[in-house]
């Protein structure tokens, strides 16, 4: 394999989690948060993409904490409730993967138990360690925690890993640890988004098709 380690995001880069989920569930919260505010989904790709939620939640929206607990509760609801579809071959390369002995991230702005909660629902293998929402602000995605952690645990170099995410805030994570970066070029998302991607990424991939003949260098 060329690399040992996939790390890889979860929403939209595994599962089809902004169309089926998380755009929807948006639009609920500002009908009760913020009635008459209208979204579109390029919209809310832009925000997600350039500034990150917690920026749009707090300076866009600017939420209080009561709206954000508000906000949180609707959210629970929905990802409780609903499972997105993982993307084409997600299942059958990730088991390639493991099965070769590739070690296996999640480094995500979900949930752990969520994450493992659609892996078990889709019967895909568990990751070997997730680095979630759960962890503090500083240590999220894109600081190199996940990184640093994955070196002390697993013993891997920074040049046997390597990061697949469809969004900049993952390429930022790589630029500031030095590792390898592919693009996810396959969740719907705005054109302009997807070049500046393509653009700046070590690999684009256009589906989990070509994410396996990287790993195993095909």
């Amino acid at each position: 394999m060329r690399y040992k380690c996939l790390i890889t995001d979860h929403d939209d880069t595994l599962l089809d989690s902004t169309v089926e989920i998380h755009y929807p569930c948006m639009v609920e919260c500002l009908d009760v948060l913020r009635p008459g505010t209208p979204l579109s989904f390029d919209e809310f790709a832009h925000y997600n993409f350039d500034l990150g939620f917690h920026t749009y939640a707090n300076d866009i929206l600017k939420l209080t904490p009561a709206e954000k607990q508000k906000q949180q509760a609707i959210w629970h609801h929905w990802v409780e409730t609903h499972h997105a579809t993982f993307f084409p071959h997600v299942k059958d390369v990730l088991t390639r993967f493991k099965e070769a002995g590739g070690i296996l991230i999640v480094s995500s702005h979900n949930e752990e138990k969520h994450i493992l909660s659609d892996f078990a629902q889709a019967d895909c293998p568990q990751p070997d360690a997730v680095f979630g929402w759960d962890l503090d602000l500083e240590k999220r995605k894109p600081s190199p925690y996940t990184i640093e952690q994955i070196e002390q645990r697993f013993g891997i170099e920074r040049s046997e890993m390597v990061m697949l995410d469809d969004m900049k805030i993952g390429y930022n994570m790589c630029q500031s640890a030095g590792i390898d970066f592919i693009f996810a070029d396959w969740a719907r998302k705005p054109e302009k988004l997807r070049s500046e991607m393509r653009s700046i990424a070590d690999y684009t991939a256009d589906s989990f098709l070509d994410v396996e003949k990287i790993l195993f260098d095909i």
